[in-house]
């Protein structure tokens, strides 16, 4: 029986391929689904930003993965997973969109993924989305451990990042400002607005999941990347709320 992708991925590792992108596309799952139910962000911020950096620093290495796979035929080296992306997640999101983007000439449809791009390119909050997942992920989450054994952390909390990315959503979402100005005056608002914000913040984290699943769908990230597309977004009733 011939090899199902044109790649040099082992069978054991084509089997470890797939138990990373499970464990990616249900962080990715449960952690959109608690912030988009999240009813205080102050008592959920911790568990949501860990589950969501995690899946998206898994969910970008995969894609990139897949790129290097679909140029080389070999998955990428350790060295540049450890040494050179780390948890760096600013620059492994620039790398695989600018990897999308050069190689739509890959897709089947070049039309969605070009629409799935413009979606992530136009959206004001992704990028400080990322960098508040960033902050977490690279060492903001131990913030107040450090602060507490006497060695505070240079740069600013985690919780700022992640309202700097709430502000950049209210100054370009108007109906979601109009809200915001109106509970000031009404607080039995609060609930409402809260929820249509974090809805917004999932929004920017669904955008991108798309896109990187579209892409790899129309065959931009390489044969293996097809198939992988598809069942990259497919979850379970357990983690859909179904």
């Amino acid at each position: 029986m011939g090899k199902q992708f044109d790649d040099d991925l082992s069978v054991l590792q084509g089997l470890q391929f797939i138990q990373e992108s499970d464990s990616a596309k249900h962080l990715l799952a449960y952690g959109i689904r608690a912030l988009r139910t999240a009813v205080f962000i102050e008592t959920t911020r911790d568990p949501i930003m860990t589950m969501l950096s995690i899946g998206v620093e898994k969910m970008l290495k995969l894609g990139l993965g897949l790129n290097h796979l679909a140029a080389t035929r070999g998955w990428l080296p350790l060295a540049v997973l450890r040494n050179d992306y780390r948890h760096n997640l600013i620059k492994m999101e620039g790398l695989l969109r600018e990897a999308i983007q050069l190689n739509v000439g890959r897709a089947m449809h070049p039309h969605y993924v070009n629409e799935a791009l413009s979606a992530v390119d136009n959206d004001p909050v992704w990028l400080s989305l990322v960098a508040a997942l960033n902050r977490y992920g690279q060492e903001g989450r131990f913030y107040f451990l450090d602060a507490l054994a006497d060695n505070p952390q240079r740069e600013e909390s985690p919780q700022v990042f992640w309202d700097a990315a709430e502000r950049v959503a209210l100054e370009n979402e108007p109906e979601l400002n109009d809200l915001f100005q109106r509970m000031i005056g009404d607080y039995s608002l609060s609930d409402e607005f809260y929820r249509k914000l974090n809805e917004r913040m999932a929004d920017s984290l669904q955008r991108y999941w798309d896109l990187v699943a579209i892409a790899g769908v129309q065959g931009v990230l390489g044969d293996r990347g097809k198939g992988w597309g598809h069942d990259f977004k497919l979850i379970g009733r357990q983690i859909a709320g179904g």
